[in-house]
């Protein structure tokens, strides 16, 4: 072999080296991106909802509810040694509005967002009463 082949093939193995450590740099950020589970749901068409965090990628990890002006009225922490947290918010004492609960990630990646409004419904009755003479 010629000294331009030993340097093209020894160019050609570092790509190829390079190329798998960079698709292997890949796949441990997408993995990590998905190892925090989530799950906001409504309890029974009430004003709760159900939240449930997996972080096993021991991340920080909070959950936050905003109101529609993105005012934040609620904030927990889920302890990054917390492999799994469940919790229930009741919004019965919320006055009507949208809001919205987010699961975030490191202080800046939202997981998962569940928006909804809260509208009370009245109904009026009118009764006529008439006088009897």
């Amino acid at each position: 072999m010629n000294k331009n082949t030993v340097k093209a093939f020894i160019v050609a193995i570092a790509m190829v080296c390079t190329s798998n450590l960079t698709s292997f740099a890949g796949t441990t950020n997408d993995e990590a991106s998905a190892s925090v589970k989530t799950k906001i749901a409504q309890v029974n068409k009430s004003l709760s909802f159900n939240i449930w965090v997996e972080n096993s990628a021991s991340k920080k990890v909070m959950v936050v509810v905003l109101d529609a002006d993105k005012n934040e009225i609620y904030r927990e922490y889920v302890g990054s040694k917390a492999v799994k947290f469940a919790k229930t918010l009741d919004f019965s004492n919320l006055s009507d509005g949208k809001y919205t609960i987010e699961v975030i990630r490191s202080n800046v990646d939202v997981v998962d967002s569940k928006t909804f409004e809260i509208k009370t419904n009245q109904t009026v009755n009118r009764d006529i009463v008439v006088a009897i003479r």
